[in-house]
């Protein structure tokens, strides 16, 4: 068995190019659909990357991998033919994945700024509407204050979430989305 070491990156990030090509999509397009910047892009095409991140595998379900096509080209067999061309929904699933097994780390940017900034106000898990058999997905609701925020101005942020948590909850409970 390989080790870390021993995985030819350079050659996986090649294969990826080469699918995305395939494809007929730019680095952009890919970064837009998998929730990343060009630059980290470029990172992976040249291979200046050093483990499987969640985004490494979002990025070759967007160029249409299998699921094993990742260890299969590290382990040195041959790129994965590619499988029909995505729908848009099963791009943004494939986008979706990234974060979602992502740790604080490997958050996008924007999201770990957020984070890093103002109070924390509330936390929220919120079920999305779905069918008979139960919710499609989650919501995680971080909710935080303005920097320097004045005590009035987080009790007023407090009470706008109630407000909307308050919509969300109903839009959970009645298979609802919500109109606003």
């Amino acid at each position: 068995m390989m080790t870390t070491m021993e995985r030819d990156w350079k050659r996986l990030g090649a294969a990826l190019k080469a699918g995305r090509e395939a494809r007929g999509l730019g680095q952009a397009a890919v970064g837009d659909m998998i929730g990343v910047k060009r630059g980290t892009m470029r990172n992976i095409e040249n291979g200046e990357i050093a483990r499987v991140t969640p985004t490494v595998r979002a990025y070759a379900r967007a160029v249409g991998w299998p699921d094993e096509g990742i260890d299969t080209v590290l382990a040195g067999g041959q790129p994965p033919k590619l499988t029909p061309t995505a729908s848009r929904a099963e791009r943004d699933v494939a986008a979706a994945a990234s974060p979602a097994a992502a740790t604080p780390e490997e958050l996008p940017l924007r999201i770990q700024a957020a984070l890093a900034e103002g109070p924390l106000i509330d936390t929220a898990v919120i079920n999305l509407p779905g069918d008979d058999d139960g919710a499609e997905g989650q919501m995680v609701i971080i909710v935080k204050g303005r920097s320097n925020a004045t005590p009035e101005q987080l009790r007023r942020a407090l009470l706008a979430w109630d407000a909307t948590e308050a919509r969300l909850r109903h839009a959970e409970d009645s298979k609802t989305f919500l109109d606003e």
